[in-house]
């Protein structure tokens, strides 16, 4: 080490060949797992390299293999209980297969298709996108820079891409199912951004199976996923529609904002007085406090399939792929 407190220069390419009495050019191909090399001397580069603590700089191999391992994450409202759950899945699956992870949060009303060209400056191997909404479109930019792409608990009306989300349309129907057979009868949706796929699903999906049975109409008001909204947009509905009996929330995080208002402000009894279900199974709709009855997102499956498309695009269709989530019966549906 050094005297004056200065670092020790960090190990190179160079510094391993000569440890390990190899050269350059075989080392090189041991680090990109490429090539063919003698077990020997296989061994002996990758004994040296951890005597050296050795680690290849991932942007000068991305100048040599044009991509880096790197898969980007783009996403938005993190403060949403949600997104940290699925961006700590989401690392451990990407870590686990040997990926790093570059996590874009996009501004509020930032464009996607204003993230991309910058994402792509890091020559990543891919791009997860877990925040867009039903008319964007980003693929033409990733086809030319040939990264693929895939929509994660979102998609496009508008891009021809790959797409991996929880069936919203089909958990809407079993939200609806569950409270009309708890004997609930006046219906309401109180769901989160207007122009988002998941709510736009979600809401279509709960009004249509409680107008099938001939419960309606379903009283539908929409602003934001989050806690306070919820507990808004509840002071609202019951302030014109006091005989609600059950409410279907576009996510946990506004279904925790209406239980409380309900409880704490209105007066109301959950789920004596009203029923309530909510969306995704975060962690905290478990939480004592809460105990939510609610649709549980199939995260892990859908996690899976979205690094199998990363990691070989050209053995899919690109299309939606649409996985069922569960529903998940705790203390909020009478």
């Amino acid at each position: 080490m050094r005297s004056n407190g200065s670092r020790s220069k960090a190990p190179t390419q160079r510094d391993v060949a000569k440890l390990a009495r190899a050269s350059q050019a075989a080392v090189s191909r041991v680090m990109l797992g490429k090539g063919y090399v003698a077990e020997e001397v296989r061994t002996r580069i990758e004994a040296a390299a951890k005597t050296l603590d050795y680690r290849p700089d991932p942007f000068a191999r991305s100048l040599i293999t044009g991509r880096s391992n790197i898969v980007a994450v783009v996403t938005a409202n993190v403060v949403n209980p949600l997104f940290p759950f699925i961006l700590d899945a989401l690392t451990d699956a990407l870590q686990g297969s040997g990926k790093n992870v570059l996590l874009f949060n996009a501004a509020q009303g930032q464009k996607i298709e204003d993230i991309i060209p910058e994402v792509l400056t890091y020559r990543v191997s891919g791009i997860i996108i877990t925040t867009a909404s039903l008319s964007t479109n980003v693929s033409e930019l990733c086809d030319q820079a040939g990264v693929p792409v895939v929509y994660f608990h979102r998609y496009s009306t508008t891009d021809k891409a790959f797409s991996v989300s929880c069936d919203g349309y089909d958990g809407g129907a079993q939200a609806a199912g569950a409270l009309i057979k708890a004997g609930c009868r006046n219906l309401a949706y109180l769901g989160g951004n207007k122009d988002s796929s998941p709510n736009f699903e979600r809401r279509q999906g709960f009004v249509a199976a409680a107008e099938k049975v001939g419960v309606t109409p379903v009283l539908v008001k929409e602003a934001s996923f989050d806690y306070d909204w919820g507990w808004e947009g509840t002071g609202q509905l019951f302030s014109t529609n006091p005989g609600i009996d059950g409410i279907f929330c576009g996510d946990d995080a506004i279904a925790s904002g209406a239980i409380d208002r309900l409880r704490h402000s209105l007066g109301g009894l959950v789920p004596e007085g009203v029923s309530v279900i909510g969306f995704d199974d975060v962690p905290q709709a478990s939480w004592a406090a809460y105990s939510l009855t609610t649709l549980q997102q199939p995260i892990d499956e859908m996690i899976d399939l979205s690094l199998s498309i990363i990691e070989a695009p050209d053995s899919y269709e690109r299309r939606r792929y649409a996985l069922k989530g569960k529903l998940i019966q705790r203390s909020t549906v009478r």
